[in-house]
């Protein structure tokens, strides 16, 4: 249970989600809500967690792309998601009803 502690560091969950379905991303090109040092906290964390794999490539380029655990962890994210929406969208058609 102490393992999950990390995933609540901010940004984890947004960068997990973001990766899902995509094989190799250029960090520049993640969509992020948060500062940039924030995002490379986030980075860290993952990868040090061994959730997400990086390549450098010279001179200052860096890919990244889900582990087999980090992308079982986003699949579950996004089924969380889904259920978040879902009630959302219950709670908006009753306040209109």
């Amino acid at each position: 249970m102490r393992e999950i502690k990390h995933l609540e560091s901010n940004g984890i969950l947004q960068i997990l989600l973001f990766l899902l379905g995509r094989e190799q991303t250029k960090v520049t090109d993640i969509e992020f809500e948060g500062s940039n040092s924030t995002m490379y906290r986030a980075l860290n964390t993952l990868s040090r967690l061994e959730l997400i794999d990086e390549e450098r490539v010279k001179p200052y380029t860096r890919y990244i792309h889900l582990t087999g655990d980090g992308e079982a962890i986003a699949k579950k994210l996004k089924e969380i998601a889904a259920v978040l929406e879902a009630k959302k969208a219950r709670q908006q058609r009753q306040a209109h009803s």
